[in-house]
Order: C-alpha cells, then structure tokens, then sequence
C-alpha cells in the first residue's frame, strides 16, 4: 500500500503524518495482498478551517470521504471510518449472489 499526504496552503507536520500513518493501518489491513493500492490524503487550510479529502484506489475500486474541522487530526479520525464504512459495503455487495439466479449448478450426467 502506497500512502500519500499532502497539504495544500499548509505543510503536513511530521506527528501528523505519524499519526495518520498509525491509523491508515487498520485501511491496510483491509487493502492486504494488493500491492498497488494507494491512499492518498489532502489536507487543506481555507480560513482557519482544516478540510480532509482522503482517496483510496484499490482493485479497481475508488473510495473517497471529506472532513471538515478546526483541527487535522479531528479530520482522520472522521475520515477513515467512513473508507472503512464504504469497503465494508461494497464487500458485502460484491458477495450477495443475485436475486433468482442459483449459486451453485449441478453437473448433469449422460
């Protein structure tokens, strides 16, 4: 997993990037195996108010959540678990099978 912080009219301080590395762990145990994953989070400071765009593309998926507050790390602990949320979900759609089709078929035998 390739992580990513960058900030804009404001540089990311290095116990926030720490930080954010710390708890982008529970978004790598999710993206596990998938080696070109990447998370990429923008930090952004617009009139005293901090706002967070965090973007993970993985397998051919993209998951994207915003936060806005008066601190940064406010903001991380908003954003990840609504990633966590949204990859929670789409899990549990890509293992549904489809309504009136059978999920297993028998082998007819001559």
């Amino acid at each position: 997993m390739k992580l990513e912080i960058l900030g804009r009219n404001y540089d990311p301080s290095d116990s926030l990037k720490s930080v954010t590395e710390k708890k982008s762990a529970k978004l790598a145990r999710r993206l596990s195996g998938d080696e070109e994953a990447t998370v990429k989070f923008t930090v952004t400071l617009e009139n005293g108010v901090y706002s967070t765009d965090a973007v993970v593309t993985a397998r051919g998926a993209t998951y994207r959540a915003e936060a806005q507050s008066d601190s940064p790390f406010d903001n991380i602990d908003i954003v990840i678990p609504r990633l966590l949320g949204q990859m929670r979900k789409q899990k549990d759609v890509w293992g549904r099978d489809k309504k009136g089709s059978p999920s297993v078929y028998d082998e007819e035998e001559e």
